[in-house]
């Protein structure tokens, strides 16, 4: 006979409560079957351990070690049943929900959003620079909810697990320049002007937007000079202030005065598709049209945040959205 969880919650219960008797009760068993059962235990071991006297059972030497490691074992297999728990109710409404993706301005007001909702308990901001990572979260149930931009190229998979839907299908990339740059100047920017001046992206290899990036501007026939590579919003900004680069930027970037403004490409060549990424048969799937509404309302509040946007918004970004 091998040991099993209910051989070592038995020896547990025998010793806690230091009589067969209280020990079978609170195992749901008669005291002769328990008996019989440390009997068993007992010859399976090699050797005796309990004392059983007139006032109770103790744990001889041996039972004492024994004790010692059911309870490391017991206390394990605890563990795991609360994780399973946490695992099983995640993503019910008594649980935050795990917000992902990388999307700038609209993760925090869409959080800030759902977090005054009555269906949602609060709010759990993760962010991955490759939207590839967050729809796989989704997919695996590590988030909830993934706002992702996507650069238009093929091979973009979906997870059988995933829904989505679109906001945005063809959502423009601006550009990002101190604000006393010679190219400021101008109403847009022709990525000819741009091949001129020193760029500022992700490293290269990072996500599918560099190969995009440069797939459009070989269709154009000009080469971007890449010599500064970032992740880091902050020291993006920092190169452009400076006039070290210019890069990109999401259309509803805000202009900061007297430092980094905000301009469009000319035609529009560069843009990326919004999408909303869930799980079927969660709080978010049932409440997905109401979240999807709210991104239109959120852009749609951001108007003011750079003249290109607010162009391109009222001629052409608030149907894409209503239709996407």
């Amino acid at each position: 006979m091998e040991l099993e969880i209910r051989h070592l919650r038995a020896l547990a219960a025998i010793d806690e409560t230091g009589s067969l008797t209280q020990a079978a009760r609170r195992l749901g068993m008669s005291q002769p079957a328990l008996s019989g059962l440390l009997q068993r235990i007992e010859r399976n071991i090699g050797g005796r351990l309990f004392f059983r006297a007139e006032y109770g059972c103790l744990p001889t030497p041996l039972g004492a070690e024994v004790l010692t490691e059911a309870r490391v074992v017991l206390g394990g297999m605890s563990a795991i049943a609360d994780r399973v728990g946490e695992w099983a109710r995640r993503g019910l409404p008594s649980d935050p929900l795990r917000v992902g993706g990388y999307c700038g301005f609209l993760h925090v007001e869409i959080s800030r959003w759902l977090r005054d909702q009555p269906w949602c308990s609060g709010v759990s901001l993760q962010e991955d620079f490759d939207e590839r990572i967050s729809i796989d979260k989704v997919a695996i149930g590590a988030l909830d909810l993934a706002l992702v931009y996507r650069a238009p190229l093929s091979g973009h998979a979906q997870p059988p697990t995933v829904r989505s839907v679109v906001v945005h299908p063809e959502e423009p990339v601006f550009l990002a320049l101190a604000h006393d740059h010679p190219l400021a100047a101008l109403p847009a920017i022709s990525l000819a002007d741009m091949a001129e001046h020193p760029w500022v992206d992700e490293p290269p290899g990072t996500t599918r937007w560099g190969a995009y990036v440069t797939q459009v501007c070989r269709d154009h026939g000009v080469v971007l000079d890449q010599p500064h590579s970032t992740q880091c919003l902050a020291t993006l900004l920092e190169l452009v202030h400076a006039k070290l680069a210019i890069g990109p930027a999401l259309a509803s970037s805000r202009d900061r005065p007297g430092s980094v403004v905000i301009r469009p490409i000319v035609d529009h060549p560069l843009h990326q598709e919004l999408r909303l990424f869930y799980r079927p048969g969660t709080v978010v799937a049932a409440h997905i049209e109401e979240i999807h509404h709210q991104v239109h309302s959120t852009f749609q509040a951001r108007l003011g945040c750079n003249p290109a946007y607010d162009q391109w918004w009222l001629d052409r970004g608030r149907s894409l959205a209503l239709t996407g």
